[in-house]
């Protein structure tokens, strides 16, 4: 099909261009002269000026400077908010160093870098006597709450006790059988009285004291803890009471009484705070009462009192957010300068956040430190609903009170923290790990001497520690498994630990003692045993000697002669335990092995573990 061609619209296009118009050249921008910028200018005086300086090369016709001006208000405004963001700046940078960190949770979160805490403080404790009520057994729950009368100024210093008890008119007051303590070692008392298990237990407190108390201070007082469960006597009708501790006062019987009815308190008033969940991200409550109340653990460690519940589940506080999910129910705290505590919840990315109308309940107990310091028989006022408490009442003052570790101190402790080795390397290092204390079970235990080693097993290196034990015990598998675990958190990658019982190295040892004329030569004979023993306070008693230490006999004359009633001593044996051994009095030492510790217990029923055999010349029969 042929194409036709319009001739006149042809010529249009020869005599008009079609394309569509050119845009016109943009001007080329010029560069503004860059601004010089005083950065010496932190403050809304020096912001306003800077301000003012500038306007003549902004806009040049604006020449009022009237404070009605609404260009000036501006001006000031912006200089307010400039004085407001540099201070926040500077506040930011100051809190990133330690020397100029004045905010407590600033200096917490840097010494944590470091692996140094801040000591939250610790309540101050005190035992209380309590007398009951009633003719029958009432239940004294944990938290019953006592306090001082206060005085002008002063508001009353509240306790609360610890442990659930339960009070028997019995305990009120037990006369005692003889004399406390009614042993040589000052761990035991007779009661004459009949009292089972069923009123005293291991751990049960005791309060002997004068009775009636003198009118003039200080009246005879001293707690004790029980040890064992109690050995009752129906044939004497006495019942005999083993301490943990030996008494440090004499108690005769006709004036003292003994009162069992005891509960552990410590110083703190319970608070139950309710508040409202909002649903928003971070949400901060801030506690009414402060500080928080710490008290000792099993550990020994510092345990807060803070209990949160959010719709009725209980969350867990954490140190921050760093590892917390979603869905996870933690909450951090935030301690002010003053001691103020405020409670901070997750944003929903890091931490849950309570949901809106949420009900959430704090429980915590506030009070400690030296506020709770006090002095006997003040914690007297209390309120019984149930009836069952007569009196009440701290016989001595309150103890263990420890102010929180304030910034200023923490700012000079932290940072010793660096020259604290917390790595096992050399074999000195794995000693000191357990020289220092391992928890084991509700306890610390303290090896008297540990020797460390490393041992090739042709695939790696074990480090062996020998460890001397607290009266030579045995290592059993559950305080092996506790000390090996400490090491193993101390230790090097690629190091295996072990910790076997130290190789002991009994010794022979036979003397012969002179008895000065005016002695007894059988208490002169039985002071030397006692001397040269194993036992405690003797010459070979535990911890004496530690590993590769030699025994001179020069040191044992001398234990021997300070005994009263030595006229002089010699020796006719010094030497190991065993017939390849032989008698080193010539010599003058025992030598001993490098992982050996030399043992003499003297004791007649396990001469394995040493001999001992005194032989006294002269003196009196008696």
């Amino acid at each position: 099909m042929p194409i036709l061609v319009d001739p006149e619209a042809l010529l249009r296009c020869n005599l008009v261009d079609c394309r569509p118009p050119a845009r016109p050249a943009a001007a080329p921008d010029i560069p503004r002269p860059a601004q010089a910028v005083d950065y010496q200018a932190r403050d809304y005086d020096s912001f306003l000026r800077a301000l003012l300086d500038l306007l003549p090369s902004r806009v040049p016709g604006w020449r009022d400077r009237s404070e009605a001006d609404l260009g000036m208000a501006i001006l000031e405004l912006f200089a307010y908010v400039g004085d407001q963001l540099s201070y926040y700046q500077d506040r930011v940078a100051a809190e990133g160093f330690l020397r100029t960190a004045v905010q407590y949770d600033s200096v917490r979160r840097l010494l944590r870098l470091v692996d140094y805490r801040l000591h939250p403080g610790a309540a101050a404790r005190a035992f209380l006597a309590v007398r009951s009520a009633g003719v029958g057994a009432a239940f004294l729950p944990r938290g019953f709450r006592v306090w001082s009368a206060g005085s002008a100024g002063n508001d009353p210093v509240v306790f609360e006790t610890d442990e659930d008890r339960v009070l028997y008119p019995e305990l009120d007051a037990v006369a005692l059988s003889a004399d406390a303590p009614a042993d040589a070692a000052g761990t035991r008392v007779v009661l004459a009285a009949q009292l089972d298990d069923a009123f005293l237990g291991p751990g049960s407190l005791l309060l002997l004291e004068e009775d009636p108390a003198p009118a003039t201070p200080p009246a005879r007082r001293e707690w004790a803890e029980l040890a064992s469960a109690p050995v009752v006597d129906t044939v004497a009708h006495t019942t005999t009471l083993t301490l943990r501790e030996p008494l440090a006062l004499r108690h005769p019987a006709a004036a003292t009484r003994v009162r069992g009815n005891a509960v552990r308190a410590s110083h703190g008033e319970t608070h139950a705070q309710r508040d409202t969940g909002t649903g928003l991200a971070g949400q901060a409550v801030a506690l009414d009462f402060a500080p928080l109340t710490f008290t000792a653990g099993a550990d020994g460690e510092p345990v807060t009192s803070l209990r949160v519940d959010v719709d009725g589940d209980r969350w867990s506080e954490v140190e921050d957010f760093i590892d917390s999910g979603a869905a996870d129910r933690h909450f951090r705290v935030a301690r002010e300068n003053d001691g103020g505590v405020t409670l901070h919840f997750g944003d929903g990315e890091r931490g849950q956040a309570p949901r809106a109308g949420a009900a959430i309940v704090a429980t915590y107990r506030a009070g400690t430190g030296e506020a709770g310091a006090v002095a006997a028989d003040t914690l007297t006022r209390f309120a019984d609903p149930g009836g069952g408490v007569r009196s009440v009442r701290n016989p001595l003052p309150s103890f263990g009170a420890r102010d929180p570790e304030g910034v200023d101190e923490a700012k000079l402790r932290g940072p010793r923290q660096l020259r604290r080795q917390n790595r096992a390397v050399t074999p000195e290092d794995y000693e000191r790990v357990l020289l220092d204390g391992v928890p084991a079970g509700a306890g610390i235990v303290r090896v008297l001497h540990a020797r460390a080693r490393a041992r090739w097993t042709g695939s790696w290196t074990t480090m062996v520690v020998s460890v001397d034990l607290p009266g030579h015990g045995a290592l059993t598998p559950a305080l092996r498994a506790a000390l090996e675990g400490a090491l193993a958190e101390r230790r090097v990658a690629g190091r295996d630990v072990r910790v076997e019982e130290a190789r002991y190295a009994p010794l022979h040892l036979r003397l012969t003692v002179q008895v000065k004329p005016g002695a007894f030569a059988r208490g002169v004979r039985q002071g030397v045993e006692r001397a040269l023993s194993g036992g405690a306070g003797g010459f070979f008693g535990p911890g004496r000697f530690g590993f590769g230490d030699f025994v001179f006999l020069s040191d044992v004359y001398a234990a021997a002669a300070a005994v009263e009633g030595v006229q002089s001593v010699s020796v006719a044996r010094f030497k190991r335990l065993g017939d390849r051994f032989a008698d080193r009095e010539a010599e003058g030492f025992i030598p001993v092995d490098p992982l050996e510790i030399a043992r003499l217990d003297g004791d007649p029923a396990h001469p394995e573990n040493g001999i001992l055999l005194v032989r006294t010349c002269g003196g009196k029969e008696g």
